[in-house]
């Protein structure tokens, strides 16, 4: 079953009062909108997320929020309405294959992990689902004479997102749609396809109003941060030859490091040190080196894994620390190119990483020159 995401974030924020629009509004470190899209990119059973923006907002998307996105997500544009923007998404997609789909507001960035994962479940027995609440209010009508009149509560929900669907019957009732509806299930049900209901989520609102602004930002306020500290610690012998490689750095010297793959100390460290934050093992669980497969293998393949491990999990890298220990080669001369080339491939900036040396004063294997040993700390948060 492969499954898409629309983000619907085409709105211009009128009702808010805002500008940026509100989905481009910081809560903490992060604006709304690219804390939604991460909670889909990032969710294991979402296959492609397609996030729908305002044409005019091309420019506020590509530096406010793409760069913080933990995943592939695809760009399109939407239209005047709610309805026109969900269908561009739809449109979109109807070239990839798409068995489900999930509706999402960009506005509901507290949407959790689990109301996904059992709305993608429940996809696979109805053609339809949607989040709703109860009503715990009393519920009052003001008629147009300025008079007040009860509203009985009972059978009556309130429908949130992201709402499911199978893909091609959404996207035809979608194509036979005329005019605006006030959500997808409105379109659904108007066009006979057999919407079920679950149990939605309180933390789930939708911020619409200044108000619901700062409500979410109090509420990411009082969210505890989710910190993990990994260590890494690795060793190579050198052997007869003509270069080394640390951190993706070739310098020239008058040996090698013996290892499986390449012997870039540094880069087994720090990878090492990226799985033990992590809780997944180490780069012999992933690539054992009686595995043929990685002889002489460049060790980056193995710090790549472990960065998409880190987007999987919804972290970021805070901070990376390696400290070489060796009487020689000097590491100082070479340590800006090593920051810089751990940056670019781990796409993050080069003040969140440091790259030290020391000796043992001539003591032990590396004080007598026998290889190098690197130690790395990596602090990751979510």
């Amino acid at each position: 079953m492969r499954v898409a995401s629309i983000i619907v974030a085409g709105g211009t924020g009128t009702r808010a009062g805002l500008f940026p629009p509100k989905q481009y509004q910081k809560i903490g470190a992060q604006t709304i909108l690219e804390m939604t899209v991460n909670k889909f990119v990032s969710h294991p059973a979402i296959d492609l997320c397609a996030v729908v923006i305002s044409k005019e907002h091309e420019e506020l998307f590509n530096t406010k929020v793409a760069p913080n996105i933990s995943g592939k997500c695809e760009v399109t544009f939407g239209g005047k309405s709610r309805t026109e923007s969900v269908f561009c998404g739809l449109k979109h997609l109807s070239d990839y294959g798409i068995d489900h789909v999930l509706i999402h507001d960009a506005a509901r960035p507290f949407v959790s992990e689990k109301l996904i994962s059992k709305m993608v479940k429940s996809l696979e027995t109805n053609q339809g689902v949607i989040p709703t609440l109860s009503i715990a209010d009393a519920v009052w009508k003001l008629t147009d004479i300025n008079e007040w009149s009860p509203v009985p509560r009972d059978g009556l929900e309130i429908a949130q997102t992201p709402q499911g669907f199978h893909f091609e019957s959404i996207y035809r009732a979608y194509q036979e749609k005329k005019g605006n509806a006030a959500d997808c299930a409105e379109i659904a049900i108007s066009d006979k396809m057999n919407v079920s209901a679950m149990e939605g989520e309180i933390e789930n609102f939708k911020i619409t109003t200044a108000r619901d602004l700062e409500r979410a930002r109090r509420i990411a306020m009082k969210k505890p941060v989710d910190v993990r500290v990994g260590q890494g610690l690795d060793v190579h012998r050198f052997e007869p030859g003509d270069s080394i490689k640390l951190c993706g750095i070739t310098i020239p010297f008058n040996k090698s490091l013996k290892g499986h793959s390449d012997a870039d100390v540094g880069l087994h460290a720090i990878t090492d040190a990226i799985y033990g934050a992590l809780g997944k093992g180490d780069i012999g669980t992933w690539f054992p080196p009686e595995n043929p497969e990685w002889k002489n293998s460049d060790s980056v393949i193995f710090l790549l894994h472990a960065n998409e491990l880190i987007n999987k999990e919804s972290f970021m890298i805070a901070s990376i620390d390696c400290t070489f220990v060796c009487e020689e080669p000097k590491i100082k001369p070479y340590a800006i190119d090593m920051r810089t080339k751990l940056a670019d491939n781990l796409d993050i900036s080069i003040d969140r990483i440091s790259i030290k040396a020391t000796t043992s004063e001539l003591l032990g294997f590396t004080g007598r020159k026998e290889g190098i040993l690197a130690a790395a700390t990596v602090t990751l948060i979510q």
